[in-house]
């Protein structure tokens, strides 16, 4: 069965590239994985994950989702869903850009069920994870208000994570106690919460990491101490 990885979060900026990163560089000998760039606004992902593009097989790809009107087509979800379907891979990641990720709860509440939308999943024998990225500081309301939003529509159809941006939370780790209070509290429609991103951008290795990050630089490319705070980043996703 084929697993499909949605990093969604309406909120622009909030880490959901950064994780593809993450997710990517874990994966990044695994030929069975394949990462795409939804994002048809910041198109991040071609730029992070330049160390997956050019291989054989191939690894990624960019596509999009929005029409002549930079609305949520459901037609071309469905179409590319399928497309990536047929490829023989065993997970894809797909980087929701904010625009899109902001009319995915529209599109399940006026176009079509969350019921319908599990449908298109038993037809493609695959299964859908919906990671919904949460950062810290003045995006915090705006991305929990999101993560209200996909707990609502989904009522657990469909496995849920919580992906928080540690970086962003410096200095309020009431916010994040708060987040796993609703974790705790919504466990049938929260299947996980995860770590990730705690890169302090005021120290040498840190800026180096972000710097190589930005380059879409691969495992290879980092010294030995940021690979190792690399490696540990990598088991926590």
């Amino acid at each position: 069965m084929q697993q499909f990885q949605f990093n969604i979060q309406a909120k622009g900026g909030a880490g959901k590239s950064m994780l593809t990163y993450l997710q990517a560089l874990k994966q990044q000998d695994n030929d069975r994985a394949y990462f795409v760039d939804f994002d048809s606004s910041v198109k991040s992902s071609c730029q992070q994950l330049k160390f997956l593009q050019g291989k054989t097989p191939s690894r990624f790809a960019t596509m999009s989702l929005l029409d002549q009107r930079e609305k949520l087509d459901r037609q071309l979800l469905f179409e590319n869903l399928y497309q990536l379907a047929q490829k023989d891979y065993d997970a894809f990641y797909l980087d929701f850009g904010a625009p899109e990720s902001d009319q995915l709860p529209s599109l399940f509440s006026k176009d079509y069920t969350i019921g319908e939308f599990k449908a298109v999943q038993d037809e493609l024998n695959a299964k859908f994870t919906f990671n919904v990225v949460i950062a810290g500081g003045s995006a915090y309301a705006p991305c929990t208000q999101y993560l209200e939003k996909i707990v609502l529509l989904n009522r657990g159809a469909f496995e849920t994570n919580i992906y928080i941006n540690e970086s962003t939370f410096s200095g309020t780790p009431q916010l994040i106690k708060e987040l796993t209070t609703f974790g705790s509290v919504a466990e049938n429609h929260i299947n996980a919460i995860r770590f990730f991103g705690d890169f302090d951008s005021t120290t040498a290795p840190h800026r180096s990491i972000l710097q190589k990050v930005s380059e879409g630089k691969g495992l290879e490319a980092y010294q030995f101490v940021e690979k190792i705070k690399m490696q540990k980043e990598l088991s926590k996703i």
